[in-house]
């Protein structure tokens, strides 16, 4: 009579298994919701209902006013989404409650609109405006780090972040007027290698264009440092909507 071997269960699968079970259960105990309106979700992974994702609304062209004074060293901004109630709760989750997931879910469900925008053959580096060292520790993780690995990696381009640093810790700009953001920001950054930044067309991302004191600061910085051109995309501005 022939042998049979006892069938070899792998730990790995068996662990798979319990928590593919202990995460069934916790979803019928308490489901999923999407991260706007509160609906129930279809699929968990997504964070987002169907409903809240398609009506996000696209700007749709180049569009940014830059309320600085003197010399702006930005040559275009594009703000991706209109600035209403639901776009404001998506960037509030991005940065207050490392809700990261989500804004890949939307720059996915919108792509082709995206980079339709963008001077896709011209841009050679993708940098994310750095947050000071003391600001990443607190947070954990720059917001717009994974906009910019998104965009890099749509683009085909090099991510720069290394390029570039915060050196000087500054506080929120969120009640501060136009004048005050710009001084606030003022000497703010760095450039960690100018050879790797000259004569290259620069893709800043940030999270929301303001007045783009901000980004108009790192930019400076890079045109010193030899940088060709420089343009700003950010998910949106309170320019557009009911901010």
């Amino acid at each position: 009579m022939e042998n049979v071997k006892p069938t070899q269960f792998s730990p790995y699968l068996i662990a798979d298994t319990f928590k593919s079970l202990y995460t069934g259960v916790i979803d019928l105990i308490y489901p999923p919701l999407c991260l706007i309106c509160d609906d129930r979700l279809e699929q968990a992974r997504m964070e987002i209902c169907k409903t809240c994702l398609n009506n996000f609304k696209l700007i749709g062209t180049p569009h940014g006013q830059f309320s600085v004074t003197g010399d702006i060293y930005l040559s275009t901004a594009w703000a991706l989404f209109e600035f209403d109630d639901s776009f404001q709760q998506l960037i509030h989750h991005l940065k207050y409650s490392r809700r990261r997931k989500p804004i890949g879910v939307v720059l996915d469900h919108y792509k082709s609109q995206i980079l339709d925008q963008l001077p896709v053959d011209e841009i050679d580096l993708v940098i994310s405006v750095p947050l000071h060292p003391r600001k990443f520790r607190e947070r954990g993780y720059n917001q717009v780090d994974d906009m910019s690995n998104w965009l890099a990696g749509r683009l085909h381009v090099e991510l720069g972040n290394h390029l570039v640093k915060r050196k000087k810790y500054t506080s929120t700009q969120t009640k501060l007027n136009a004048e005050e953001r710009m001084e606030n920001v003022r000497a703010a950054f760095g450039v960690t290698d100018e050879s790797a930044v000259r004569g290259k067309h620069v893709l800043l991302v940030d999270d929301v264009l303001t007045t783009g004191a901000t980004s108009n600061a790192l930019a400076e910085i890079l045109k010193q440092s030899g940088a060709a051109k420089i343009d700003l995309i950010t998910l949106s501005t309170p320019q557009f909507g009911n901010a």
